[in-house]
């Protein structure tokens, strides 16, 4: 039996099933919706299966193809947006496009190296927070750009060298990716 709590009256409810089982899968809430994407196995005979639940309606529906093929790593939600790091295209982050059903990847520089093979994507307000191997964390600030008649870009992040403040708490090196603010 699946249950949903309402964080307004503080109890719980059933909700319908979700009517498939789905082995290492990845979970966000988008627009009050929760998304349940499953990943990408070897070899690739067959495309992921992903479901979105209308809590209005108590119903899971079939997740659009862009969005469930184009799921290709760890997702978080900034801005109302789901970001993924994508483990398939060089660790960059990229933003899901509701109105085309397409994914695009940031231009900006890929997550670095040390990062590689995710364990946990995180997010608090603007700023990501990504656990790769060896434990080393890279926090994050994805930053909203201003329409720019010159350039389709709405999104923006840059990688630099970080504090080891964290080094205290067990972690590996930390990353922090940031504007040059150092926000």
């Amino acid at each position: 039996m699946r249950k949903v709590l309402d964080p307004l009256t503080g109890n719980w409810r059933s909700i319908a099933s979700i009517g498939t089982n789905m082995a290492s899968y990845d979970a966000a809430v988008l627009n009050g919706k929760p998304l349940v994407k499953e990943g990408w196995l070897w070899p690739f005979y067959v495309s992921p299966r992903g479901q979105v639940y209308d809590p209005r309606t108590n119903n899971w529906e079939n997740m659009a193809v862009g969005l469930r093929e184009g799921w290709t790593g760890s997702s978080v939600v900034v801005y109302g947006h789901l970001f993924v790091v994508s483990e398939l295209e060089r660790m960059k982050l990229k933003v899901y496009d509701t109105e085309t059903d397409s994914w695009d990847a940031l231009d900006d520089p890929p997550l670095p190296e040390q990062i590689c093979k995710l364990f946990a994507v995180n997010a608090c307000d603007c700023h990501i927070y990504v656990v790769g191997r060896n434990l080393h964390v890279a926090v994050g600030h994805i930053s909203r750009l201003l329409p720019d008649e010159n350039s389709d870009e709405k999104w923006s992040f840059s990688v630099r060298i970080g504090s080891a403040e964290f080094a205290a708490f067990g972690f590996g090196e930390v990353l922090l990716i940031g504007n040059a603010e150092g926000d």
